[in-house]
């Protein structure tokens, strides 16, 4: 067999659930903002620290806020998956690496049928959990805990994972 590498990024869709924590952190961090105005003018020698914080606030309200725009990259490199978490592309981190040749299952997801319960360790790397096109891989993790990975891989992808995934076969 050939060398076969592919990536693919996803960005994360944002539900109302999303975008309502998003408006509820900017509004708390307008009213600590907005709180601290009466400071500086009742008490001038306090402005330019009362700037300051304020600036601060607005500053990690942003932050806090763009930090949650998510995109998942997906590399495939010979039987092996990695799943990277990027928030706002300025931090990447490592979900999970995943041996295709010793997953227990590779399928279409339904969201209607999945037990979260089921599993120790859910990884929601999908564009949208609700998506038609998610598939689902169950695993066991080094810890032998019983995972599952919920992605929403292209056809290149899924073509590459399986020639690699054997669901009769088990590796020791």
């Amino acid at each position: 067999m050939s060398d076969i590498f592919l990536e693919q990024i996803v960005k994360q869709q944002k539900s109302v659930k999303q975008i309502v924590r998003n408006c509820l952190i900017i509004l708390v961090g307008l009213i600590i903002a907005c709180a601290l105005l009466p400071f500086s003018l009742f008490r001038p020698n306090y402005g330019p620290f009362v700037f300051l914080v304020f600036a601060g606030v607005l500053y990690y309200t942003w932050y806090i806020v763009s930090g949650l725009n998510l995109e998942f990259e997906y590399i495939f490199t010979n039987g092996d998956l990695d799943i990277d978490k990027i928030s706002n592309k300025r931090k990447r981190k490592r979900m999970t690496s995943i041996r295709i040749s010793k997953i227990s299952l590779f399928s279409e997801f339904d969201a209607a049928k999945f037990d979260k319960k089921a599993f120790d360790v859910v990884y929601e790397a999908a564009q949208s959990v609700q998506s038609e096109q998610n598939y689902m891989i169950q695993y066991a993790n080094r810890e032998g805990k019983k995972c599952v990975l919920i992605f929403t891989p292209n056809e290149k992808l899924v073509e590459a994972i399986r020639k690699y995934y054997r669901p009769g076969v088990r590796a020791l």
